[in-house]
């Protein structure tokens, strides 16, 4: 929702003032004719509109009370009421036909009415309303719904709701394509008290009787559709059984998070990583969190599962590796040689233009590929095999370095995880936790070691907390570590400071 102000005044400034200027430049009369007399139109069709149809209301209000309980009293078109007893009565008539439910929907219309208060605001959804029914009354296969001597097809179910009826025998994506047509043609500007108001109209679509035969279910389901639709979880209005799935605080946590970019929600933490042997601090993990306006610091078990479910993870992947790369540019010009790791999610190895665009950032910032580590789940590689392997393979070219997580909790086979390009495996902290106090444990974590080192792969330990642990790890060959005996997450901005910490203390 955008107001942009425009100068009434500008249409009185008379041609002769404008003579100098055409001097300067003989391009600027004639545009400044144009700007004006485009605005100047956009003006008079509003002011077009808000005449009529005031006129229209205010006589609306003084017909008897039974027009009243079948109309909206703001903008005079039937009613949620009207619309599901005209459709009531023509399913019982003809049940066995195809019908489509059109539910529409005016995007953050809340900011209109505290920007313009309450009036206008009606004023306005009254135009809006006006322009919605343009485009569906001349359309023969959208149900007429009879409005005094006129004919209305579309209802105003309330709020910013409306709703259309489409018969869907001769064409069976017409309510798709009257979607789209609306989505497009009607947001176009409209100009209140010099104010021109931009907005946004979103649809969701269901069918009868492939998504129910009631109309309140068809309500349902048809307000689910227009909600993965206005979050652009999904390109097409029309609802899908998948989408029961989903409440509506898991599309406003994802359409919140859309946003948490832009806003500035996330945040990255960071946690070293060190040769056991030497002490020596070799990489870093890039933890992502978000923190969210009312609900706290959420951690991504939290949100990214349902990110990657709903396809949204990629952006955000796409965003954590820009913010890696320009650290790894600082760290490099600080006298900083570390490597930073950043998890994938499954999704993102679909992506085909993930390798391009990781170069791109790597050669702007000047940062070796070597010094980013991507790291990757088990359970990633099974989803697709063949194309998984083709983007580590090119990842793997591009020179970063792959490392397999959680090494040994997936599904793997041996001999598939010997034809992926990794250089690390990351034992889970499943298996380090208690590890010198179990000997079970300690046997099942030396298995897992000795098949990495014979798959030739660096181990890195993840989850150690205690020093015993550390020592019990080195001597059964683990080169790497983190965990809370060496520090917790903390914000990735501070790493250069840890790191001088961390070699003056280590060199005293």
């Amino acid at each position: 929702m955008k107001f942009v102000w425009v100068p009434t005044a500008f249409f009185a400034t008379p041609v002769w003032a404008m003579s100098g200027l055409t001097a300067q430049a003989d391009w600027l009369l004639p545009l400044l004719l144009l700007v004006s007399l485009g605005l100047l139109a956009l003006l008079l069709r509003s002011q077009r509109e808000n005449r009529s149809l005031q006129a229209y209301v205010k006589s609306a209000q003084q017909l008897p009370d039974p027009f009243r309980m079948l109309h909206d009293e703001i903008t005079g078109y039937p009613n949620k009421l009207a619309f599901e007893q005209q459709i009531s009565l023509l399913l019982q008539r003809d049940p066995a036909q195809h019908y489509s439910l059109l539910l529409l929907k005016i995007k953050d219309f809340e900011q209109i009415n505290k920007a313009l208060g309450r009036s206008n605001a009606n004023l306005l959804l009254t135009q809006i309303a006006a322009r919605i029914n343009q485009q569906l009354v001349n359309e023969p296969d959208v149900l007429k719904l009879e409005w005094q001597s006129q004919h209305a097809s579309v209802a105003h179910l309330g709020g910013v709701d409306f709703a259309a009826w489409v018969h869907a025998g001769r064409k069976q994506h017409q309510a798709e394509y009257l979607a789209q047509r609306i989505e497009h043609n009607v947001p176009e500007p409209l100009l209140i008290h010099g104010c021109a108001i931009e907005y946004r109209i979103a649809s969701g679509v269901t069918h009868y009787p492939q998504h129910g035969t009631l109309v309140n279910e068809l309500m349902d389901k048809a307000y689910q559709a227009l909600q993965f639709h206005l979050y652009r979880f999904s390109e097409t209005q029309v609802f899908s059984p998948e989408m029961q799935s989903y409440t509506d605080d898991k599309l406003i946590m994802m359409s919140q998070l859309s946003d948490a970019i832009v806003q500035q929600q996330l945040q990255l933490d960071v946690q070293p990583q060190l040769d056991l042997h030497t002490s020596q601090v070799v990489a870093a993990e890039v933890l992502l969190r978000w923190q969210h306006p009312s609900r706290g610091l959420l951690l991504p078990k939290d949100f990214l599962p349902m990110a990657e479910e709903m396809g949204m993870i990629y952006p955000l992947t796409q965003w954590v590796l820009r913010q890696s790369v320009q650290t790894l540019q600082q760290l490099r010009q600080q006298g900083f040689d570390i490597a930073l790791a950043v998890n994938l999610a499954s999704s993102d190895l679909m992506q085909m233009e993930l390798v391009e665009q990781l170069q791109q950032l790597l050669e702007e910032a000047d940062v070796p590929a070597e010094s980013l580590i991507l790291e990757i789940k088990e359970q990633a590689l099974l989803a697709d095999p063949e194309k998984t392997l083709l983007v580590l393979q090119r990842l793997r070219q591009l020179g970063v370095a792959l490392a397999l997580d959680d090494f040994g909790t997936g599904l793997s086979s041996l001999g598939y995880i010997r034809q992926l390009p990794v250089q690390q495996v990351k034992v889970d902290c499943s298996f380090i936790a208690g590890l010198h106090r179990s000997d079970t444990q300690a046997a099942v974590t030396g298995a897992i070691l000795d098949v990495a080192k014979n798959l030739q792969l660096t181990v890195v330990a993840e989850g150690i907390e205690e020093q015993a642990v550390a020592d019990r790890l080195i001597k059964m060959g683990c080169q790497r570590g983190q965990g809370f005996l060496y520090s917790r997450p903390f914000a990735l901005h501070g790493l250069p400071s840890w790191l001088k910490q961390w070699f003056h203390q280590r060199n005293q």
